[in-house]
């Protein structure tokens, strides 16, 4: 089919008509004229992948990764840069419009300088091929097969040469039974932090062969099997794999600034600080507050904030363990001046923002992953009595669709 691409759709796909009939069309550019093979249906719609571009826009580039294209990892390699960002605005802004809400005309997106090499965490996906051994690589698009890969541009170059040495490692001792493999780069220091699961048993001996094998192949890294250490801003955080941290550390430092830039909590406020995993916005955020109280559920995460508050003499940062939702019942109306929520893609459960409406926090900032549960949350909190007053869009994740924006909203008076 030849169709002409229209608006960019959140997924990386870009919205295109076939005979009056929406379709998504993957690896198009907005305004291109292409022709596209249909390849399933997603979401009740149509999908289709370029083929040939017939009339291709000013903005389109040659991929520099040779697995673009079939690898599920990227979707805009192929769009200039600045596109990309006006891109992401576009679906940040469209979220919102769906949501009720009017995203600021002042709202900035904050690129990259350098928009690869940024990601220093990378899950691995394992497959086996005749005569080719043990081979890493991430899923195919749309698809749960598994691509082999030799290089990826948006990952730490050690994380790549890693791969590969752990690949070739598997493949000499003859390892069996490997599901993934999840490696994370101290990312001002020589720590490799890897975890490898298994489909069943695994570990043991056999983990101990396999990091002495990688660590003959990589003398430059120290492999790390518990935990790295992750610097920033003067201050030290234990980090292991199976806690949450940003994977893009340059931009993780552009979001968190701006997002305590937002907050302004001065000596005089309490804060809460929701989803706060292993302390890295509630930590900073003690050094300007009269109190942080991190609400967080994951076991190994609470752990480490309180292992991380202390490496960081942090004494005014105390831990409240649970799901958001329950924790909150655990506190007083009008106790707190201020939160900082960055809750999963998933947003907020909807109990959650009804225990945070009722504690009545004077100002909020919302730090979200996915466009249509930020825009569907902050609605919720604009009828419950907030207004938005900012808000900026990060781009945490170039080359694919995925965006990180934030949003200030502040207590209605009554």
């Amino acid at each position: 089919m030849i169709v002409r691409a229209e608006a960019p759709a959140h997924g990386g796909a870009v919205i295109a008509h076939d005979e009056g009939r929406p379709l998504l069309v993957y690896y198009a550019l907005p305004g291109e004229l292409v022709e596209a093979a249909p390849r399933g249906r997603q979401g009740g719609l149509k999908v289709a992948h370029v083929e040939r571009v017939l009339e291709p826009s000013a903005d389109r580039v040659e991929p520099p990764c040779p697995h673009f294209g079939e690898c599920g990892g990227c979707q805009w390699q192929h769009a200039r840069y600045d596109l990309q960002l006006a891109l992401k605005r576009r679906i940040v802004e469209e979220a919102w419009r769906r949501a009720g809400l009017r995203l600021p005309s002042d709202t900035p997106v904050l690129g990259m300088e350098e928009p690869w090499r940024y990601r220093i965490r990378g899950e691995f996906e394992a497959t086996r091929r005749t005569g080719q051994g043990i081979e890493l690589g991430f899923h195919a698009m749309r698809s749960h097969a598994v691509l082999p890969i030799r290089t990826c541009p948006i990952h730490d170059e050690r994380i790549e040469r890693a791969a590969l040495a752990f690949g070739k490692a598997l493949t000499e001792l003859n390892a069996g039974g490997l599901k993934n493999l999840l490696l994370t780069v101290e990312p001002t220091g020589k720590g490799l932090l890897w975890r490898a699961r298994y489909e069943r048993g695994g570990g043991g001996e056999a983990d101990l062969a396999l990091g002495r094998r990688v660590a003959e192949l990589l003398p430059d890294l120290v492999l790390l099997d518990d935990s790295m250490q992750l610097e920033f801003w003067g201050l030290s955080f234990r980090v292991r794999s199976d806690t949450f941290v940003q994977t893009n550390y340059k931009q993780m430092q552009v979001l968190y600034s701006l997002a305590l830039e937002m907050l302004a909590a001065g000596e005089s406020d309490a804060v809460l600080d929701l989803y706060a995993g292993i302390g890295t916005l509630g930590i900073p955020l003690a050094r300007s507050a009269r109190a942080v109280t991190a609400v967080e559920e994951n076991p190994a995460a609470v752990q480490l904030s309180r292992l991380n508050a202390r490496i960081n003499g942090t004494a005014n940062f105390r831990t409240l363990p649970g799901r958001v939702e329950a924790a909150l019942r655990k506190v007083r109306m009008g106790e707190h001046q201020a939160a900082i929520l960055d809750p999963p893609r998933a947003g907020c459960d909807p109990a959650a923002l009804a225990e945070l409406l009722r504690v009545t926090p004077e100002r909020l900032v919302y730090v979200s992953c996915e466009p249509s549960t930020h825009a569907r949350d902050l609605a919720l909190l604009v009828q419950g009595g907030y207004r938005l007053r900012r808000a900026a869009i990060v781009d945490m994740f170039p080359q694919t669709y995925h965006v990180e924006s934030v949003a200030l909203l502040e207590r209605a008076a009554r």
